[in-house]
């Protein structure tokens, strides 16, 4: 860990015990403790790693919403709440929990990998339903930043020293999101600066304003240090959106350095963005062309199921293409593996979820809901950008904070619906969530 304060060694014990107090006090207390608990672990997957050697270890993310779950229904709250995702949530958990069985094969860890799938989405409505007010968003805000910065902080110590002279896969480092990968980490913190880089123009108060955009900036360091192609186009198209959008001057950035990235990157990050395509020889390089190959593999397999597919995670068992359990581009996953059906829920979900954080932004007259909103409208525009190079949807530590966010955001809708204001906070906390009205979906 970066923080050692000596406690290192015993750093799993300390979750461990943390998780079961998260657990009680969410059950008999407050539901809400349930996710400041949660939020922190999400992207962190080797830290949440440092549980499994005790009893439920492994099933602590689990256990934790099961609680905030129960919590909630002792307050007499209901733990799925009117939101503008609950409509088309539930079409796509039915379609894909439906499509498990059109093919028996690997039934079982397919299911498990479903249920663990849809913790996500339920992460919104509880995150929607254990909110009360502007400081417990706050709260939950800082304990993101908290974490990521941590993780980058852990994958800078790892790599700084390294000699970016030239490139080599060597220089790949997974980092703290585990089986993830340097892809996903890569996604995630492109995803996440022009999150941050949003929220930076809602706070008056300098230090808070300079921290979110310090903290981009780093996250946008470890984007180019991860040597991920997919994660470059990620981050540039987050660029140019959040550009367009809210600040002009990032355009004119943008122009400039699209001239001169060359000779101000390491060599190794110039090398890896220019061997994607050799004109001299004009073909791809080897990792490029077998994209294209599993792209085509996919689509043959498409023809055989075109309307419903051949059911849930069913490609990562079928090794296809010299062994590869996955297409490379999520879309192309969920085209084969739940067919036209599928894919036009799924890209309703995105659209969804863009459209919300967008209007939300736009209409909002509070600057911390309209910063919200423009973050997770950049968010989903970075995810469907890097998802086109491979899977970085059904990973809880890629894409767990879009559906916290969406919560959020969820829950603004619901205040501003209301007519409550940041001054009203103390009365809101005394309100049960259902009484409060959401924007239906």
């Amino acid at each position: 860990m970066i923080i050692h304060f000596g406690l290192d060694q015993h750093l799993g014990l300390i979750l461990y015990c943390a998780g079961i107090a998260a657990f009680l006090l969410s059950i008999f207390w407050r539901p809400i403790v349930g996710v400041y608990y949660l939020v922190p672990l999400l992207p962190l997957q080797t830290t949440r790693y440092r549980m499994m050697d005790f009893p439920l270890g492994a099933s602590v993310v689990t256990l934790v919403l099961a609680a905030v779950a129960i919590g909630l229904l002792r307050r007499r709250r209901w733990i799925f709440p009117k939101t503008p995702w609950t409509v088309v949530v539930a079409c796509y958990g039915l379609l894909t929990f439906a499509s498990l069985f059109l093919d028996s094969d690997y039934l079982v860890p397919r299911l498990r990998e479903w249920s663990d799938f849809m913790m996500m989405p339920l992460l919104l409505f509880l995150v929607a339903a254990t909110v009360d007010d502007v400081r417990q968003m706050r709260w939950i805000l800082l304990l993101m930043c908290l974490a990521v910065f941590v993780m980058d902080k852990s994958f800078w110590d790892a790599i700084r020293d390294r000699d970016y002279s030239t490139f080599s896969r060597d220089l790949q480092e997974d980092g703290a999101m585990g089986y993830a990968g340097a892809q996903g980490m890569a996604a995630f913190n492109a995803q996440y600066a022009w999150f941050l880089v949003a929220l930076a123009g809602t706070f008056s108060a300098r230090i808070a304003k300079w921290t979110c955009l310090g903290l981009a900036v780093f996250a946008a360091n470890c984007v180019m240090y991860s040597f991920s192609r997919g994660g470059y186009v990620a981050f540039l198209v987050g660029w140019v959106f959040v550009g367009v959008l809210r600040y002009r001057v990032l355009l004119v950035v943008f122009a400039v350095l699209a001239t001169c990235w060359a000779s101000i990157v390491p060599n190794a990050v110039r090398e890896r963005v220019l061997m994607t395509y050799d004109p001299n020889q004009g073909e791809l390089d080897h990792s490029a062309e077998l994209r294209l190959e599993l792209w085509d593999d996919a689509l043959n397999l498409v023809r055989d199921n075109p309307a419903f597919g051949s059911g849930f995670n069913t490609y990562a068992y079928m090794k296809r293409l010299y062994g590869y359990g996955d297409t490379h581009n999520i879309y192309l996953k969920v085209l084969v593996e739940t067919g036209v059906a599928g894919l036009a829920i799924f890209l309703w979900l995105l659209t969804r979820t863009f459209r919300t954080g967008y209007c939300l932004f736009r209409r909002s007259r509070t600057p911390l809901f309209s910063g919200l909103g423009l973050g997770l409208a950049a968010w989903v525009v970075c995810t469907a950008a890097a998802n086109l190079f491979g899977d970085r949807w059904n990973y809880l530590q890629i894409s767990g904070y879009l559906w916290v966010l969406a919560g959020l955001v969820s829950r603004a809708l619901a205040i501003e619906s209301a007519g409550e204001t940041e001054e009203s906070e103390a009365e809101t906390a005394q309100t049960p969530y259902q009484a409060v009205p959401a924007t239906a979906g």
